[in-house]
């Protein structure tokens, strides 16, 4: 299946900004991280066709996945 990816930096770094990925039909948030190689530790909210999502979340056909990365400062 495939479905719509959208990184913000730095996590598009060496990447892409927006791409169609194909995974399998039983893929997760998480099995899509592991495709992209991103720690889950890099990402701060998941949003899966608009609406918060989990890292378990099971994937769609057509989904649009956006990932937003954790920010630190201080």
């Amino acid at each position: 299946m495939n479905v719509d990816v959208t990184l913000f930096p730095p996590l598009r770094e060496n990447r892409f900004s927006k791409s169609a990925v194909t995974l399998a039909d039983s893929a997760t948030v998480q099995s899509l991280l592991d495709k992209l190689v991103i720690d889950r530790e890099q990402v701060e909210s998941i949003y899966v066709n608009g609406r918060e999502a989990s890292f378990d979340q099971r994937l769609h056909a057509g989904d649009r996945i956006t990932f937003l990365p954790f920010i630190g400062g201080g």
